[in-house]
């Protein structure tokens, strides 16, 4: 499958490279393709499956398109892709909406929207009504999105995802599959967005106070 991914940070580079290795061809959207660092790490871990493109080009070329900019940034990146690029498309959200501030002495992050409204639900209502926005991969670090085929076979940790799309999740379901992820929770529609995301705050002060970054959540059933 051609995968738009919208965003070259730390995330928008581990799909990208995962993804790649997982058989698919991504277009990696970004405000400067020709940035040196990006185009020598392209060289390095990318290879030929992969171009880095501005945000139109990866969302007109993308099947399937991913979302992982930073929140401040989220809105300009949708705009400069063009909405009609996203019609009929599935959508990964994959962002948190954190104001910037970074974590409190307790390791805390802080969200800049909640409890009434989610970048789930922010993000569905930006994009057309016929793009299919499916939130995952927000409640994890990156350096832990793609399980390998041993980790796969030690633990089985889960991925909550949510959307308004059955079909749409489904898609996202096999994506999620081919990362290693085994154990995938549907927990409803894009509303859910607001539950899912705080587990990353929860994520991010373990490994702050641990100093560890390998976990993940589990439910038991």
């Amino acid at each position: 499958m051609k995968i738009g991914i919208l965003g070259s940070g730390p995330v928008g580079l581990t799909l990208t490279e995962g993804l790649i290795r997982a058989g698919h061809e991504v277009i990696l959207g970004t405000r400067n393709p020709a940035k040196e660092s990006l185009q020598q790490w392209i060289k390095k871990k990318g290879g030929p499956g992969v171009t880095a493109a501005p945000f139109r080009d990866a969302a007109a070329q993308g099947e399937l398109l991913v979302i992982c900019t930073s929140w401040a940034g989220t809105q300009k990146a949708i705009e400069s892709a063009g909405l009609w690029n996203f019609k009929n498309k599935v959508v990964v959200d994959v962002t948190n909406p954190l104001d910037g501030k970074g974590p409190d002495q307790q390791g805390r992050l802080t969200f800049s929207i909640g409890h009434t409204n989610s970048a789930g639900e922010q993000l569905q209502a930006w994009l057309p009504p016929d793009a299919h926005v499916v939130k995952a991969l927000s409640c994890i670090g990156h350096e832990s999105m793609f399980r390998s085929q041993q980790e796969a076979e030690k633990e089985t940790p889960t991925m909550f995802i949510c959307g308004n799309k059955r079909a749409a999740k489904m898609a996202v379901t096999t994506l999620l599959n081919e990362m290693g992820w085994k154990d995938i929770v549907d927990m409803g529609t894009i509303e859910m967005s607001r539950n899912i995301e705080p587990l990353s705050i929860l994520w991010y002060a373990y490994g702050f106070r641990t100093g560890t970054w390998s976990h993940a959540f589990k439910l038991v059933k």
